[in-house]
């Protein structure tokens, strides 16, 4: 039996965090046979340097030389798939999409219809082509942050075939480090979600509900700056209005102008990403004043609150595309409120600079809408209720009680404390019932049903942060995950 690594666009030690996975899952006596489908020829090159055979990895570079019949292909696919949204898993796909509405500041290319549909069927293919072999019985990848990928996890679920993606986790402990699996584009894991319903059926002893607890005052004093900055190792990382390439342009350039787009299709186009960092300079500057006061104390007493997304990102592009026009969701949801109450709107840390200024004026006309850039969590606590597409402010606003309500999914949307939007227009009387006639105020054990749901978060955990000298607590956990599944 086999294991197939599917790795595209993660970096060198993304690639190298799962060739070693892979090997260590290659020496076990008795465990699955790993084989690998890259992206490119040169990670191939690296893997048979590793001594890996030449027989066990295949490059989508070299494949997808091959020719053929767009029509015919595109065809087959939308009646063999028919499941699935294939413009909805495009639209995930940010090198030459703009769902996310940011005008330019993201640099993306435009493409005609028949480069997008080539590319895809030419993925899919690749997939089909390695899914071939029955004897396959996991996918392993990077989640659903590139077409590669997405259409990988997509291609795979149709066949039954049990994905697992290594996925960071937040939030933890303070100074701990984990990740997960999760088997599908929203990040969800089974695991988690089986946990879950165990705990719901049964009381927690003394050691989880210190172990939730601990959790809880964690969230609370959780900071997104210190732990943004520790990820990207840089201080400050990703709160700057530029390109982190502008500090090794040269070879940024260099090794772009070598990609081949119809493979490497985050092939950039120079002109549009120097362009893409000026308007972000630009319009960070500008909009400024629109960002509203730090002051919590001229948030009104009646207020929903709102924190716009970092885009373009995963957790609009592939757990909640139909959302991913903020604008228009931020237009609806004060469309939906009680009368008399506010929204309050908040700009991601990170997305500074990346929209037009006139979206922001656009929202402050509302009546009904202010902004605010005080930190998130002084937010939540004056106002009524909080909403998110998949944000993690969702979980902070749980553990300060509040009701949330979220509009896509992701790896928490299971838990029963939460409200789940899905249809906008539906929004209204949910709004009613949680703010006029409290019903979540009225909600009993709401402390122990978010206190069960972090226990079981925290027992589906690898206790251990995603890098290569972990590699064997992951691959241990991925074995036993498919073993699990294949029992079944």
């Amino acid at each position: 039996m086999k294991i197939a690594f599917v790795v595209s666009q993660g970096g060198k030690k993304v690639f190298e965090f799962y060739a070693a996975m892979a090997t260590l899952l290659a020496q076990k006596q008795g465990a699955y046979l790993p084989v690998f489908n890259v992206w490119q020829d040169s990670e191939k090159s690296a893997l048979e340097s590793m001594g890996w055979s030449e027989t066990t990895i295949r490059s989508f570079e070299s494949w997808v030389q091959r020719d053929l019949s767009l029509t015919e292909e595109v065809a087959r696919i939308r009646a063999e798939y028919r499941s699935i949204n294939w413009s909805e898993v495009i639209a995930a796909e940010r090198s030459f999409t703009d769902y996310s509405q940011l005008l330019g500041s993201a640099g993306e290319r435009q493409e005609p219809l028949d480069y997008v549909l080539k590319l895809t069927v030419n993925i899919v293919r690749f997939i089909e082509d390695l899914l071939k072999d029955r004897s396959i019985k996991a996918l392993v990848c990077p989640t659903a942050d590139t077409l590669f990928s997405l259409i990988a996890i997509k291609v795979a679920q149709h066949h039954g075939i049990k994905v697992c993606a290594v996925t960071p986790a937040y939030p933890l402990v303070r100074g701990a480090d984990g990740g997960y699996f999760s088997n599908n584009e929203f990040l969800e894991s089974e695991k988690m979600i089986a946990n879950y319903h165990c705990a719901i059926a049964r009381n927690l002893n003394c050691d989880e509900v210190n172990r939730a607890n601990g959790l809880i005052d964690s969230i609370k004093g959780f900071s997104f700056r210190a732990a943004c900055a520790s990820e990207n190792h840089s201080k400050g990382s990703g709160f700057s209005a530029l390109s982190p390439n502008v500090f090794h342009l040269f070879a940024y350039l260099s090794a772009n102008a070598a990609k081949n787009k119809h493979v490497q299709y985050d092939k950039i186009d120079p002109l549009l990403k120097a362009k893409g960092n000026v308007l972000r300079v630009v319009r960070k500057l500008f909009s400024q004043k629109f960002l509203g006061s730090v002051d919590v104390d001229e948030i009104p007493v009646n207020s929903i609150f709102y924190a716009l997304h970092y885009q373009p990102e995963q957790s609009t592009l592939a757990q909640a595309i139909f959302y991913a026009n903020q604008i228009a969701l931020v237009e609806n949801i004060s469309k939906s409120l009680p009368i008399g109450y506010t929204l309050v709107v908040k700009e991601h840390p990170w997305g500074r600079g990346a929209r037009p200024v006139w979206q922001y004026r656009h929202l402050k006309n509302m009546y009904n809408i202010i902004f605010c850039d005080a930190p998130a969590k002084e937010i939540i606590q004056r106002v009524a209720a909080v909403i998110t597409v998949t944000g993690n402010v969702a979980m902070e606003s749980l553990v300060f009680d509040k009701p949330t309500i979220v509009f896509g999914r992701t790896y928490f949307t299971h838990c029963d404390l939460l409200y789940r939007v899905r249809d906008v227009l539906d929004l209204s009387e949910l709004l009613k019932k949680i703010l006029v006639d409290g019903v979540y105020a009225k909600r009993p054990n709401r402390l122990e049903l978010l206190q069960k749901f972090l226990v079981s978060f925290q027992d589906s955990l690898v206790p251990h942060r995603i890098a290569v000298i972990n590699a064997s607590f992951y691959a241990d956990k991925l074995l036993a995950e498919i073993e699990s599944y294949a029992s079944i």
